[in-house]
């Protein structure tokens, strides 16, 4: 089976009733994407603007959330749902649109250049 992976997921903000953004772990895009549909009302996902993957929590997310969820477990812990669910076990792709953007890897910070010493 697959290792779960941090995915950052953006929606049309005039359709979003999440706002920004919502964070989710899971096996894959779609996985992630029938989590965050089961916490729609009518299941329908807004359309979906970016998908950026293996987002890193150590550096600033596209927002700055007062609470995160724990994104280790399955699920979505942004907005921190998982804090009331517990870590997703069951895998149901039926929610997922089908079509989506192709993710993108998050920018890693570059490291500074190596000081050079002059004579």
């Amino acid at each position: 089976m697959a290792t779960p992976q941090r995915f950052w997921i953006e929606f049309d903000p005039h359709a979003a009733w999440f706002g920004q953004g919502v964070g989710v772990t899971g096996f894959d895009v779609r996985d992630c994407l029938s989590m965050v549909a089961d916490l729609v009302p009518d299941g329908l996902l807004p359309p979906v603007r970016r998908i950026t993957a293996d987002i890193s929590l150590a550096e600033p997310l596209p927002l700055n959330p007062r609470h995160l969820g724990v994104p280790v477990w399955r699920g979505v812990w942004y907005p921190p749902v998982n804090l009331r669910t517990g870590p997703i076990r069951g895998i149901d792709r039926r929610g997922a649109p089908c079509d989506y953007p192709t993710p993108v890897t998050a920018s890693r910070r570059q490291p500074h250049p190596p000081h050079r010493h002059r004579p």
